[in-house]
């Protein structure tokens, strides 16, 4: 019980990291889109965890319906569209966001399936509390990795190989990954 928690933990970590990037996504909506994605993802693997089947196009519903609540991130993506200063605060804002929305999403998911709970029987209503709290929550984790990210002791190559990964699960177009890659490696 104690591992099962101990990995999903880890995943939902890792996710909110490869979101806090795509929200740095400098085309409007593609930031959204691929954020969806890796929450996709993140779902998929925390069922794999927990040992409970996985449906994609009830997982991409389910996910739909508690981030549809997060109504700010479609303001933070067309604030991308203004330019020169748009980008960059709108990348910040919608950063934040996406690593909030993925780890509410996998804190909701991860509560659902280690209780016995399935994607059939997941009520949408009842999560909503637990994903505005989770919400809420992630985004003071958000500062903690933001933090760490930046320190000199953070693995880059572990990143790296996450990163990889995503791109080759399809989760992320080649446009993405390379932009997503030139910018770890710059902190090299």
């Amino acid at each position: 019980m104690v591992e099962r928690e101990r990995q999903a933990g880890r995943l939902i970590r890792e996710h909110m990291i490869v979101a806090m990037g795509a929200g740095l996504i400098p085309l409007p909506f593609a930031d959204w889109a691929t954020t969806t994605a890796v929450q996709l993802n993140l779902v998929r693997k925390l069922a794999e965890v927990y040992g409970v089947p996985f449906l994609s196009g009830i997982a991409k519903g389910l996910i739909a319906s508690l981030v549809g609540a997060t109504a700010v991130r479609g303001g933070a993506t067309l604030v991308k569209l203004l330019p020169g200063v748009g980008w960059m605060i709108g990348g910040l804002t919608a950063s934040v966001l996406a690593a909030a929305t993925t780890y509410a999403v996998g804190k909701v998911f991860q509560s659902h399936f280690a209780s016995g709970g399935t994607l059939r029987n997941f009520d949408v209503e009842a999560a909503r509390k637990a994903y505005e709290r989770a919400f809420r929550e992630g985004q003071g984790v958000y500062e903690e990795l933001r933090k760490e990210s930046t320190s000199p002791s953070t693995d880059l190559y572990e990143h790296l190989r996450k990163l990889h990964e995503l791109h080759q699960g399809g989760i992320l177009t080649d446009e993405e990954y390379e932009a997503q890659k030139r910018k770890l490696l710059e902190r090299l």
